[in-house]
């Protein structure tokens, strides 16, 4: 049956409160470690939400030629998503949804995942007008063209793509 050991309570109620890191690290002050240590959680966030977006399951490719490639282009769009992501911030964009509307959640900074998802919910409609076929795409809005704002980019005319 397991039982308490006061004496490690103790112990350890002797060291409420204190913060240790073990470091190898010679040449930097105790206050100049700590508050490197401080920022840390910003790599953490980073590769967190890296991370966290990067599909590259499932591979529908066969050679090792192609493999490579579909694993390049993955890894070549984590630096994209990083640089759309601060670019956001940067500008202080904060998502502004339904959920931070009905105060289900706290507001919170702008990611390149969240309009990311948005983008891919714009569509290009085909319309025959006689004999002529253009495209329509659906309304660029919100977060996309905060994007767009931000990256210095032109949002396209909505009618008349060609194919």
């Amino acid at each position: 049956m397991p039982e308490l050991d006061p004496d490690k309570i103790a112990s350890a109620e002797r060291k409420d409160g204190f913060f240790a890191i073990v470091t190898n690290v010679k040449d930097k002050s105790s206050l100049e470690l700590f508050q490197q240590y401080k920022e840390l959680w910003r790599i953490e966030d980073t590769f967190g939400e890296l991370k966290g977006t990067l599909k590259a399951r499932p591979v529908f490719q066969w050679t090792d030629h192609r493999i490579v490639s579909h694993l390049t282009m993955c890894f070549i769009a984590l630096p994209c998503e990083a640089h759309i992501t601060r670019a956001l911030r940067d500008a202080n964009h904060r998502y502004v949804g339904k959920a931070v509307r009905e105060k289900a959640i706290r507001p919170r900074q702008l990611s390149a995942a969240t309009v990311l998802r948005e983008l891919a919910e714009v569509r290009a409609v085909p319309v025959t007008i006689g004999t002529q076929l253009i495209w329509v795409r659906t309304d660029i809005q919100g977060h996309v063209a905060e994007l767009f704002q931000t990256l210095g980019l032109r949002i396209p005319p909505p009618e008349g793509l060609r194919p």
